[in-house]
């Protein structure tokens, strides 16, 4: 099959696969994957309904599903908000939370690491505070794309411009890939949960405090976003990606996005989800401000999907890397990585062949940009 037959053919295939992962009688309840799971990946649920939502999206079958097959997934999602704090956790105030991972997760923590980060680490995020973090992000975005909102505002993140700006540079921003996913939640917060609690202009501030940090991040020479010596490729480029999203949020420009575009047109991505997408996100946000090197873009944006095709399998579904399932989700063993398909792989790789149609002027089938 060539590769535009292959590209007709994904939306069907793909629904095909999310039918398989669908669990009878539970709205909105999906397996990370069909054959390899864990007992850890039978039991964790938020992440992945979040994944199949976002590919029913991108795909356009959620307009599709009947009404009260819509509202029926989006209670399931709702249902894990948590009312107040956990244990007295500020983090966890009205967040998110997947019990099951979030139980694995702090059973593997030795009693003298939780006694350090008490104790010594307070100001510090532990591990488990930056997981509930990250999913409840993630469960807001979903939500959001379908025009829906939590029951009640999240407050675990700072919300005066001090905290905000000490809670930023707490990151290390030598690795920007995961301080980037943490400034990118902090956004994301305060665009659709602070304006429950604070009033317009203390959001204003809180948001403009973000603004003038990504600024002070930029770097001239690269175009993306660090501290320090520049990291290595991938590690600059997912970074770079986790910041843009922040400032589609913020609706805000990219800094440097010529000399950006530079960086990344530099090499490939290396082939798992992850490093497909993110770059394929980078140039795609740098194109809607620019029209530079178009042409490469779009060279270098097929061979990226043909890459992508590599990750495509008889099931119908993308597996996260090529040939066999993800095995992890935030550390959390939830397959045993077999050859077959899995849901994240599948949401990320959808997301980026949205996104190259775009690019390629090809997306005569209609599919969609998620915003991350």
């Amino acid at each position: 099959m060539n590769q535009a037959d292959w590209v007709r053919s994904l939306r069907d295939r793909l629904a095909e696969f999310l039918h398989m992962l669908q669990v009878p009688g539970q709205p909105g309840r999906f397996l990370p994957c069909v054959d390899g799971l864990t007992e850890e990946g039978e039991q964790a649920e938020l992440g992945f309904s979040c994944f199949a939502m976002k590919i029913y999206y991108t795909l356009g079958l959620w307009e599709k599903l009947p009404s009260e097959e819509q509202e029926a997934w989006i209670a399931f999602l709702k249902s894990y908000q948590v009312d107040g704090k956990s244990g007295g956790d500020r983090v966890t105030h009205n967040a998110f939370i997947d019990r099951p991972v979030i139980s694995y997760l702090t059973s593997q923590v030795p009693a003298y690491h939780r006694f350090i980060d008490r104790f010594f680490r307070h100001n510090q995020l532990t591990y488990v505070q930056r997981v509930i973090i990250a999913e409840t992000k993630q469960a807001t975005a979903t939500l959001a794309q379908v025009g829906e909102r939590a029951k009640r505002p999240y407050r675990g993140f700072p919300f005066t411009a001090a905290d905000v700006r000490d809670h930023l540079w707490r990151f290390d921003w030598t690795r920007p890939w995961g301080a980037g996913g943490q400034a990118s939640a902090l956004v994301v917060f305060l665009k659709t949960h602070a304006p429950k609690f604070l009033g317009h202009a203390e959001v204003h501030e809180l948001l403009d405090t973000c603004v003038q940090f990504f600024k002070s991040l930029a770097d001239l020479q690269t175009g993306a976003y660090f501290r320090g010596n520049v990291p290595g490729h991938g590690e600059l480029i997912n970074g770079a990606m986790k910041v843009l999203t922040a400032l589609d949020w913020l609706e805000m420009p990219i800094h440097y996005p010529e000399r950006l575009i530079d960086t990344c047109l530099a090499r490939l991505p290396s082939p798992d989800g992850c490093h497909l997408v993110d770059g394929v996100y980078v140039l795609y946000r740098c194109l809607q401000q620019t029209p530079y090197k178009e042409t490469k873009i779009q060279d270098y944006c097929a061979e990226v999907l043909a890459m992508i095709k590599q990750h495509h399998n008889p099931d119908g579904g993308f597996s996260y890397n090529i040939g066999r399932s993800g095995t992890h989700y935030y550390g959390v063993p939830i397959s045993r990585g077999l050859a077959e398909s899995d849901v994240h792989g599948t949401c990320l790789l959808a997301w980026a062949v949205a996104m190259i149609l775009e690019i390629l002027e090809s997306n005569v089938a209609g599919w969609r940009v998620i915003r991350p």
